[in-house]
């Protein structure tokens, strides 16, 4: 008897193994197929980027030569934390598109027919969109090209599992945009030099490159906060638009909610998670600054430095990590201090002390 109940024991505990086993497995397939946060680990990148572009450490050990300055100076516009627009890029088929970068010659297609499937492969394979940073950026000559071409930045990360590469283009109120390609376990960054005038109108861009139908753009939108807010039942898409709302009644006209930056945290004390996020606005001079929105009480705080911006770095578990940036629109030399804000008498204060992010 005694031995049919250890026998029975050791099936049940079997089962139980076994069980959790399939359990362990259904949750890491679970895990696995949840797609990553392309966003925000492309931001990791444009924010490496920009460190890249302002160490002049960086630019010592490169060798970069004193003829890159000025274009170093356009570029290192410590703005690549706070992108204005993001777009996915989809590039059109390939073959498709092999007629526009063929000479137009029958000769050279009738070459092209000749070439065996995997060598045809091989030249279909450098029509893709790494293509068009080569394309965008030598319109800005030698000097730029190889300046921007050095500040590429990659990252790496697990979350990243698709064999097909996805492709986002940052825009930024004041830096050049960036095209951040995200591949398997790997994310990375190129400047693109376009116009002015066509980060404005993105659509335009194919345009400007002569080459309609190259790609398609699509925006992306703002990722929605987490944090607890449903535990308040305040819908957070609902809590987005009302602090937008907001934004456009109490700053001025033209003011700008930079998207993506609605990172939450409770600086009210309240239990809720507040949204944060930076505004800018102005021509010439550009002035960033940063609003906390209280969604239980719809009040929207605002730190103005009025010569200094106020820029979002990164979320930690606890606090939002906040860079002092400026003098604006004078000769003294630009600084960067890392901070936290708090509220005192229903003011934001900055609190400097806080480590940048590595």
């Amino acid at each position: 008897m005694e031995r049919k109940m250890t026998m029975h024991t050791g099936k049940m505990t079997l089962t139980l193994l076994l069980s959790a086993l399939i359990l362990c497995i259904a949750c890491s397939a679970s895990a696995e197929t949840e797609a990553p946060d392309y966003y925000h680990i492309g931001l990791q990148v444009t924010r490496l980027m920009s460190e890249m572009v302002d160490s002049d450490d960086y630019q010592s050990v490169l060798g970069t030569p004193e003829s890159s300055r000025q274009i170093r100076e356009r570029a290192n516009t410590h703005d690549y934390s706070c992108p204005v627009a993001v777009y996915s890029l989809r590039m059109a088929d390939p073959r498709a598109l092999m007629e526009r970068f063929v000479p137009d010659d029958q000769e050279t297609r009738e070459a092209f027919n000749r070439l065996s499937p995997a060598i045809q492969d091989q030249y279909l394979a450098r029509i893709n969109i790494s293509l068009l940073s080569v394309m965008m950026n030598t319109r800005s000559g030698y000097e730029s090209v190889a300046f921007l071409t050095s500040m590429n930045g990659f990252i790496r990360s697990d979350s990243l599992t698709s064999e097909d590469p996805v492709h986002y283009l940052y825009l930024f109120q004041k830096g050049i945009p960036i095209l951040v390609t995200f591949e398997y376990h790997k994310a990375s960054g190129q400047f693109l030099d376009i116009p002015v005038e066509y980060q404005h109108s993105p659509a335009d861009i194919p345009s400007y490159l002569q080459i309609p139908g190259f790609f398609e753009l699509t925006p992306v939108a703002a990722p929605v906060p987490s944090g607890n807010l449903a535990d308040y039942g305040i819908d957070p898409q609902e809590a987005i638009q009302k602090m937008v709302q907001s934004v456009g009644e109490n700053l001025p006209a033209n003011g700008r909610v930079l998207s993506g930056l609605y990172e939450p945290s409770d600086i009210t004390g309240d239990g809720c998670m507040d949204l944060f996020t930076c505004v800018t606005w102005g021509s010439g001079t550009v002035r960033t600054v940063l609003a906390v929105y209280d969604p239980v009480h719809e009040y929207l705080y605002v730190l103005d430095g009025y010569n200094y911006d106020y820029l979002i770095d990164h979320a930690e578990e606890e606090r939002i990590v906040i860079v002092k940036q400026g003098p604006n629109g004078y000769d003294d030399p630009v600084t960067r201090t890392y901070g936290s804000v708090k509220l005192e008498n229903r003011q934001l204060i900055f609190v400097s002390g806080a480590q940048e992010q590595r």
